[in-house]
């Protein structure tokens, strides 16, 4: 282990908690900031096109999502135990993780990329509009591709972060993003393209020098946990425990972006560009709710190496820092957004038209806001749950983050969409919203409620275990020659 991953590790496990927060999920904060704007100028640039352009960029996002989520899955899951092993001083066991991980990796790309010529079905499979089937199948192609790179680097970054280096994470992304935005850019205001595949091209050159960056960082020579592509390792018990964790956290993403696809399903009965609102919407949303994520990517490094160091009682109070700071965020992010930006915001597609004259930018400025007048109340209920799963992860509890996911779709979402747009069709669009908002504060209480009584049943098994230590006691008494030995059995 060289000297910068020893400092790091001793921080986590014996530094200022507060100072270690810091130093895990800034970076990662910044980074998801700077991503998310860097996506918000990105569809800014495609409504430049169309708002068709809009739309079937914001369609095949969410399907695009349900494939992301098998390498997503599979990063998180190996980066908790390549934590452990880390916090645990196990760097062997932990570079065996991080081959199983790769060969399981290479597995999925090839799967995804057998997927390539079914790219038409399986978009109007998943409820692409089919009035923009024309304009998105070769944009989906790309994107595939773009998956397979996507995943590598996910793996590369689950590595990185499992040793709390995040500030690496930072830079290197960055890079990447800018190397995005110069292509876009150069694509629509120089070039001024007419088709979305120019951007899935743009992202896609961009994830191939992010993959070459990260994997020449990644093999340095002092780097304990090294990717090597050439020699495929799957250890029965190893796959084993990988795939317990990964599963559950693939199915709960995989489920919760099908139930996205399904909501936008649901709105094309008020037209295809509502889909497209419902997006922007999500995007200026995303302003605030998508750097809180990195308090559930940093804060299950922390638990997770804590843990590994058999230390869960800084494990839980660094959850519990976690959870206030997330909170406190999350509140000033929905006042910024809700009262002070969102106009400034919505005003930046005012120049967005439809190409076959179905809706003027006003409308779709008006049908932006009417939708994000709600959803903008996600933004405090998801820092909540962006924490809590932080901690849920870190102490390999998948299955209940899967629960998680799963009903902030099927249980809350949808139906209540559903029961609007059947008792209360006059509302139109609007509705959308409003599912959006109630949906997030109640997997909100949900995700709260899971914990507590996940760590009551915690306090609880530490109880009992303790008890039955003490019944198990032998007390010998010496009198004389002669030992008396009582035992208490259990």
């Amino acid at each position: 282990m060289n000297q910068q991953d020893t400092l790091r590790r001793n921080k986590i496990l014996t530094g200022n908690l507060l100072s270690v927060i810091f130093a895990i999920c800034f970076p990662l904060y910044i980074y998801n900031f700077f991503n998310t704007i860097y996506s918000f100028i990105d569809t800014i640039m495609v409504s430049n096109i169309s708002v068709e352009g809009v739309s079937s960029v914001a369609s095949i996002s969410q399907i695009k999502d349900l494939f992301a989520s098998l390498g997503s899955g599979l990063a998180a899951g190996g980066g908790i135990l390549i934590a452990r092993c880390f916090g645990a001083n196990e760097i062997d066991k932990g570079q065996k993780y991080v081959n199983v991980l790769v060969t399981l990796g290479l597995i999925i790309v090839s799967f995804l990329f057998l997927c390539l010529p079914f790219a038409n079905p399986l978009l109007l499979i998943c409820g692409y509009p089919k009035d923009l089937i024309n304009i998105g199948t070769g944009y989906f192609i790309v994107q595939l591709i773009n998956l397979g790179i996507v995943l590598f680097n996910n793996v590369f970054i689950a590595i990185q972060k499992a040793k709390g280096d995040t500030k690496s994470i930072f830079v290197l992304n960055i890079i990447a993003m800018l190397i995005k935005l110069f292509l876009t850019a150069m694509f629509v205001y120089v070039f001024k393209v007419k088709n979305t595949i120019y951007i899935a091209i743009s992202t896609l050159i961009s994830q191939i020098i992010l993959f070459i960056i990260l994997f020449t960082h990644n093999n340095k020579k002092d780097n304990i946990f090294k990717v090597n592509f050439f020699k495929p390792f799957l250890k029965k018990d190893l796959v084993k425990q990988i795939l317990i964790i990964s599963i559950p956290i693939f199915f709960g993403k995989f489920i919760f972006s099908f139930g996205k696809v399904s909501v936008n399903a649901m709105c094309k009965k008020y037209g295809a560009m509502v889909v497209g609102a419902l997006a922007i919407s999500n995007n200026i949303c995303g302003v605030a709710t998508n750097p809180n994520n990195s308090f559930e990517e940093g804060g299950s490094t922390i638990v997770s190496q804590n843990l590994g160091n058999n230390n869960e009682k800084r494990a839980l109070k660094a959850f519990w820092l976690t959870l206030l700071i997330s909170l406190i965020i999350g509140i000033i992010g929905y006042i910024l957004i809700r009262f002070i930006f969102q106009d400034a915001l919505i005003s930046l597609f005012s120049k967005t038209e439809s190409t076959n004259s179905n809706i003027t930018s006003e409308e779709f400025m008006k049908l932006i806001k009417s939708i994000n007048d709600y959803d903008t109340l996600s933004i405090p209920s998801l820092a909540i749950n962006s924490a809590v799963l932080g901690v849920l992860y870190g102490f390999k509890k998948t299955k209940l983050t899967m629960i998680i996911n799963i009903s902030r779709v099927f249980l809350f979402r949808i139906p209540v969409l559903f029961y609007f747009q059947t008792f209360h069709p006059e509302m139109g669009a609007e509705c959308a919203g409003i599912s959006m908002g109630i949906s997030n504060i109640l997997i909100a209480i949900m995700s709260m409620t899971i914990l507590l009584v996940f760590l009551y049943n915690l306090k609880r098994k530490k109880h009992k275990q303790i008890y039955q230590h003490e019944k198990n006691v032998e007390v010998n008494i010496f009198n004389n020659d002669i030992e008396i030995s009582l035992k208490i059995k259990k």
